[in-house]
């Protein structure tokens, strides 16, 4: 609340606080005032009506700009809790923490404090319980020059967190299904933190799938020996076509249709290729690829209370490392198997990294790059009275594209694609900070400008990377270690446990508090859906438990029989 008292105090010394004419206060900045000159607390209430309906338990509250801090002492007493305040502006900031006495502990940011900040409180307050999440901008002490920054980023973190959480609901019993249904292939798979480990120490270039990698085919033959050269896995059907062999192919998806990035490759081309298969992708694909296997987790990228990044692991991977003393290695991703590509090659040592085939945009009105299974894909839906580019562009139409500065005038690109640039141009800066003199170099022919990254032309990269002369790399995969024995073994074991308690569970609405105490909280990630809707809604969905957990069962027994 605010201290009344300090307030009048300060106002005799601090011609910045000035009398108002019912008799309360306002701030004069800049010669402007920061709240109303009549009655900055009918302002507030004012400001603050809408909200104050709202189930406070369940809503965040963002304010930027504290003042005096009317309004947010009116949500303090009205009972909110979750609420962030943002302040850049210096003479208000320390007025304000002079005057104002929190009940709370809020998240503030401070005119000192980085922008990531705003990061750490988001993953601390876990934006996705929320069913409300409400802005207060207080107009009198706003200026865009210190604010739109963080009303960009705010805008950024909403989309991108409740994506994200919208993605695990869809998909976190696929992943979870998946990497159990992996452990039987870590026998024979390596660690790809060994493989980051060696430190490359060569030039890296990233292959991506974006419609513009057709026109960098000719380039990458070239290049082809003087590079470590990693296709994402919707690229490597392209790159077969043109008689180019990647050193390794990365893949994340879980879904089945990942599959058909591979039907179409023979053998023998893919036994020349390390997979890199993060824990969740379709157990399927590390099942029959003839090529050297390697295993990857995949965490997220996010910051802690100081503002300070760290990576989330998934917390069955998380529990499977602990239990066994294996580190399969954490590679961040920013959501497509591009950017975790990016981050391993940045942990791998690579210099210059470069990325081609990102377009991050519907270049050519395409999605996909020829030849792409994704392009074949489209390609069934046309006929003679649909042709191809018809159905593109309806496709486009249903993902509300826009316009983006492109490296050959203006793209239309979309929100995912948009977040995906955003993710890398956010990673870039990370690396070029800590290491200023890496080249990060885009050599896709078309697409998104990605800033941090130093745009090339073809003629110029080939020339810079065969000045380097060619690598040496034809031992680099084949003498990694696999995965030792005695450590899956231990992870057996500890699956044996959790079956054991799986097994012994009552399906009723305790079931996610007994899960919660037990040694299996991650179980509580793979019933996320049903739980939400639980503490949401109030509705206990026993028949979609159930279904869900006969299925885990069945898939636990499927591990020890196939390790027989």
């Amino acid at each position: 609340m605010i201290n009344r008292i300090k307030l009048e105090m300060l106002s005799r010394r601090n011609q910045a606080i000035v009398h108002t004419r019912d008799g309360g206060y306002t701030l004069e900045i800049g010669g402007q005032s920061v709240h109303s000159r009549y009655s900055p607390e009918k302002e507030a209430v004012r400001l603050i009506e809408d909200i104050l309906p709202l189930e406070k338990e369940r809503t965040l509250v963002i304010v930027i700009g504290s003042g005096l801090g009317y309004h947010i002492e009116l949500l303090e007493q009205s009972g909110f809790k979750n609420i962030i305040i943002i302040e850049q502006d210096r003479e208000i900031y320390e007025i304000f923490e002079k005057i104002y006495e929190f009940g709370f502990i809020p998240g503030i940011i401070t005119p000192d404090d980085p922008i990531e900040k705003l990061d750490s409180y988001f993953t601390a307050l876990q934006i996705e319980q929320f069913r409300h999440i409400k802005t207060l901008v207080l107009r009198g002490g706003y200026r865009k020059e210190l604010y739109e920054q963080f009303e960009s980023r705010i805008e950024r973190l909403l989309k991108v967190r409740l994506g994200d959480f919208a993605t695990r609901l869809k998909f976190e019993e696929n992943w979870f299904i998946n990497i159990l249904r992996n452990v039987n292939h870590l026998g024979k798979s390596a660690r790809v933190g060994e493989l980051t480990a060696r430190r490359i120490g060569a030039p890296i270039v990233i292959v991506s799938a974006g419609p513009s990698l057709k026109e960098s085919v000719p380039m990458l033959r070239v290049i082809r020996d003087y590079v470590f050269m990693i296709a994402v896995d919707t690229a490597l059907l392209v790159l077969y076509e043109a008689g180019i062999v990647p050193d390794l192919v990365y893949t994340l998806d879980s879904q089945v249709h990942n599959l058909g990035d591979f039907l179409m490759i023979p053998r023998d081309y893919m036994e020349r290729i390390g997979l890199v298969y993060d824990l969740v992708a379709n157990s399927a694909l590390p099942e029959f690829f003839p090529g050297r296997l390697i295993a990857a987790n995949t965490a997220h990228l996010d910051y802690d209370p100081d503002g300070k990044p760290f990576l989330q692991k998934n917390e069955l991977s998380h529990w499977m490392e602990n239990i066994s003393g294996i580190s399969f290695g954490d590679i961040e991703t920013g959501g497509s198997v591009a950017t975790s590509a990016f981050h391993f090659a940045f942990l791998a040592g690579g210099s210059p990294i470069i990325i081609t085939g990102q377009d991050l945009a519907y270049s050519y009105y395409a999605s996909h790059c020829s030849s792409t299974p994704h392009f074949y894909r489209i390609g069934r839906m046309n006929n003679r009275l649909v042709p191809i580019m018809s159905t593109f562009l309806k496709v486009m139409k249903n993902r509300e594209v826009f316009l983006a500065p492109g490296s050959h005038g203006k793209v239309y690109t979309d929100f995912l694609l948009n977040n995906y640039r955003g993710w890398f141009e956010e990673s870039a800066k990370s690396v070029l900070k800590n290491y200023p003199d890496l080249p990060l170099i885009n050599a896709t022919a078309n697409g998104v400008i990605i800033d941090q990254f130093q745009g090339i032309e073809n003629g110029e990269l080939i020339k810079l990377l065969t000045d380097g002369g060619k690598i040496k790399k034809e031992s680099f995969l084949t003498s990694l270690s696999l995965i030792d024995g005695e450590s899956i073994g231990r992870i057996l074991k500890g699956l044996d446990r959790f079956r054991e308690f799986v097994s012994g569970l009552a399906y009723d609405e305790n079931v996610f508090e007994k899960i919660r105490t037990s040694d299996f909280g991650f179980l509580n990630r793979y019933l996320m859906r049903e739980k939400v809707i639980l503490e949401r809604y109030g509705n206990f969905e026993k028949f979609h438990l159930e279904r869900k957990m006969y299925r885990l069962i069945k898939n636990l027994e499927g591990i020890f029989h196939a390790a027989e």
